[in-house]
């Protein structure tokens, strides 16, 4: 049954409030799935879902604040879904943040903001998800990595660590997940025109990919219905 016809039955994607995030919120409504996008700032997600509401027709599209890479947010968020009767039928973890510079540059706090965004969000947020969906429910988890995450890069040292992080667990988890109903889909993403590389002081990403096409890449890799599953997508520029 689709959003359309189940009101209970949402998308959640984490980071919604801009770039790919919020382009994957218009696929996901575009294919008639009801969508909770999640983000820090309170203000961004709801000019977002303001934005996509005009796309969504009868579908809903609800704005939720959540740091995902704190225990308690999670939580809140598990209980707004449980209170209201939602199932939650896609994950998708895409909420990441990048940090560029020279490797003796790294220094705490901002090492643990990286590996929290990229990877500490993604395991709370999936395991949370994971605990308050019922056994016999399926459920897809894409996690939405980078090409950083199958190749080291200069000057992307904790980035990189931080998506390798991120590919072990997702990994890590189809392996645990095998043989249920739960499926685990991984995309390695190249770049893309985002807020994403504004601390990439100097970088001309004018010729990077679009996020809306690469959305509508995932979109139909994860939404379509196919008798063969995507398991692992990698998507970059010609």
């Amino acid at each position: 049954m689709t959003g359309k016809k189940d009101k209970s039955r949402y998308v959640i994607i984490s980071g919604g409030g801009s770039g790919l995030g919020k382009a994957l919120a218009a696929e996901a409504l575009k294919h008639g799935r009801n969508t909770i996008i999640l983000g820090r700032d309170e203000g961004k997600l709801i000019e977002a879902a303001g934005q996509l509401k005009s796309g969504a027709g009868d579908n809903i599209i609800i704005p939720f604040r959540c740091d995902i890479t704190n225990q308690e947010d999670v939580d809140i968020l598990c209980g707004f879904i449980k209170e209201n009767g939602y199932h939650v039928d896609f994950l998708f973890n895409n909420a990441g943040t990048g940090l560029f510079g020279d490797a003796s540059g790294n220094r705490s706090p901002r090492v643990e903001e990286i590996l929290g965004s990229n990877l500490t969000g993604m395991i709370l947020l999936t395991s949370a998800i994971l605990g308050i969906t019922p056994k016999e429910e399926a459920i897809t988890i894409v996690n939405i990595m980078s090409t950083s995450a199958l190749i080291g890069r200069a000057t992307e040292t904790v980035y990189c660590a931080a998506k390798w992080g991120a590919r072990g667990f997702t990994e890590a988890l189809r392996a645990e997940l095998r043989g249920t109903n739960r499926r685990v889909v991984a995309v390695y993403p190249g770049g893309m025109n985002t807020p994403f590389w504004s601390e990439a002081k100097g970088k001309d990403v004018s010729h990077f990919m679009d996020p809306q096409d690469v959305a509508g890449e995932i979109a139909h890799a994860v939404f379509t219905t196919k008798r063969m599953m995507v398991t692992e997508l990698t998507i970059n520029r010609p």
